[in-house]
């Protein structure tokens, strides 16, 4: 998949160019009857006609004729579809889902990156979650070993206080097993729809285990390190060097985007963007020529019988001004593009463009009466998409099934298939647990209630380190145990990778 911005230019409908030949010839034969000579010279004699012909002077004006023939030319060209870049499809997500390792060895705690390697590497990851505000990102930290800190989600103000609380002594065991760490972070990007990016943050780097523990996803590295003599801020293809400024983050960020649109170009396809709609500014340039003393009250005139000419609409509203230029989807377009998708919904007289500009208008029952005018895969995935956001859990479990029928291979539609399903169900047993509530005999309230006066404090409850040993234990007490995030954090590190010494031990 080539970056979008190396695809050569290229025309999406070069056929137009054929309308060239037609004004190439008129303009040809409009300017030789220009030519007094041509007018006259059948008539006068020409060694006569030379001494008859008045030049006029020079600047008093342009010929029309080259006027016309440039907006004809502009128009034509636009109309070919020149393109140089490619668009994703509406309901593809656009921000890239990231799982961040953080290295916790004791190397991070040097100070020769001011404050310290570690606060620079979590001041760069804060940075980072605030450039990406609204996409999905994950927190992993490891030295020795590879611990999940926080799983891949939208919220930053979820990840921020835990990655304030990393510090190197939570860590059970020192160590750099940045193999273990892009292996874990690879387990929980497996299940998105495409590939994500490992950013590794570390100051000592082994990039052929992390590419290779990486798998189909791609891979920005953020060495925390001194630089070195003659080094500059980009260090590979992959690697970034930590600076001073935000140019680091805007390289990683890049990194990312860019290999996330070429994942999504290869799961979901990428249509060419009509670039066409650049030449209306020159051409609307060339018209304000149009205007000279003289012109101005014909124009008007014309506008004004065109206007009358046309016949009314058929909900006997007034034409708009944009009706005599634009098509109805190139109305809609050009709203949708600014962001107002009710008056998109509105324009578009495609089915498919309506759906699509009432969902993102958050009008899903209408979305969803327009997606059901289209009869293909596109139309019943984004039917059920509508549905489930009605709640209509049924009608969009239906949808997402004509679209596996069509094509099994749908890993969107089996994805929210079976979000949909889970929804369903959770719904089924709110109701089958409201019947039988509503079916049992109504409580009975006690006659009295009374407080040991000699029980203070409430029963205490000694927690030895045998009582979080298994994982099931463990997972309990610290939901019922109110700690600070390092302590928390520690904890369940220790507790991970003693579960995972046992199990290594039972396999041996």
């Amino acid at each position: 998949m080539h970056d979008a911005a190396s695809i050569p230019f290229h025309l999406l409908r070069p056929l137009w160019l054929l309308a060239l030949i037609p004004v190439a010839v008129i303009f040809g034969m409009l300017l030789w009857r220009q030519n007094p000579r041509a007018q006259w010279g059948g008539v006068i004699a020409p060694h006569l006609l030379q001494h008859l012909i008045v030049q006029p002077g020079q600047g008093r004006g342009f010929n029309p004729l080259f006027l016309v023939t440039a907006g004809l030319v502009l128009g034509i060209v636009a109309l070919s579809g020149p393109t140089w870049r490619r668009e994703l499809p509406p309901f593809v997500e656009d921000k890239a889902p990231l799982m961040i390792v953080l290295a916790l060895s004791s190397s991070m705690d040097q100070a020769d990156v001011a404050p310290t390697r570690l606060e620079r590497a979590k001041q760069k990851i804060r940075d980072l979650l605030g450039a990406r505000a609204g996409a999905r990102s994950g927190l992993i930290a490891y030295a020795g070993s590879a611990h999940l800190v926080m799983p891949l989600t939208d919220d930053r103000s979820v990840i921020e206080p835990f990655l304030a609380a990393l510090v190197t002594g939570l860590m059970p065991g020192d160590g750099k097993n940045v193999t273990a760490a892009a292996s874990l972070a690879t387990q929980f990007l497996a299940t998105e729809p495409v590939a994500g990016t490992i950013l590794v943050v570390a100051d000592d780097l082994d990039q052929p285990a992390i590419r290779q523990a990486a798998g189909r996803n791609g891979v920005a590295m953020l060495r925390v390190a001194p630089a070195q003599s003659g080094e500059g801020m980009v260090l590979g293809s992959d690697i970034v060097r930590v600076s001073v400024d935000s140019s680091d983050i805007q390289a990683i960020e890049r990194r990312i985007e860019t290999r996330f649109q070429a994942a999504q170009g290869d799961a979901f396809g990428m249509q060419w963007r009509d670039e066409g709609y650049w030449l209306l500014f020159p051409l609307a340039l060339l018209g304000l020529l149009w205007f000279r003393r003289g012109t101005t009250v014909a124009w008007v005139v014309m506008l004004f019988v065109v206007l009358q000419a046309l016949p009314a609409k058929a909900e006997g509203q007034p034409h708009r001004f944009a009706d005599l230029w634009l098509t109805p989807d190139q109305q809609g377009r050009i709203a949708f593009d600014r962001g107002d998708y009710s008056t998109a919904a509105l324009r578009f007289a495609d089915p498919m463009w309506r759906g699509i500009a009432a969902y993102r208008a958050l009008d899903f029952l209408t979305a969803a009466q327009e997606f059901r005018k289209v009869e293909t895969v596109e139309g019943r995935f984004a039917l059920g998409n509508a549905e489930a956001q009605n709640h209509a859990w049924e009608r969009s479990m239906k949808a997402y099934d004509e679209v596996l029928k069509a094509r099994p291979a749908h890993l969107a539609a089996k994805t929210n298939r079976a979000i949909v399903a889970a929804l369903f169900e959770a719904q089924e047993e709110k109701r089958r647990k409201q019947e039988q509530d509503d079916s049992a005999p109504p409580e009975q309230k006690a006659d009295e209630m009374r407080v040991d006066p000699n029980q203070k404090g409430g029963k205490r409850i000694q927690v030895t380190p045998q009582d979080v040993t298994t994982a099931g234990a463990a997972e309990a007490w610290m939901r019922a145990v109110q700690t600070t995030p390092a302590d928390f954090l520690k904890l369940k590190f220790a507790i991970q990778a003693t579960a995972n010494a046992s199990g290594a031990g039972g396999r041996r």
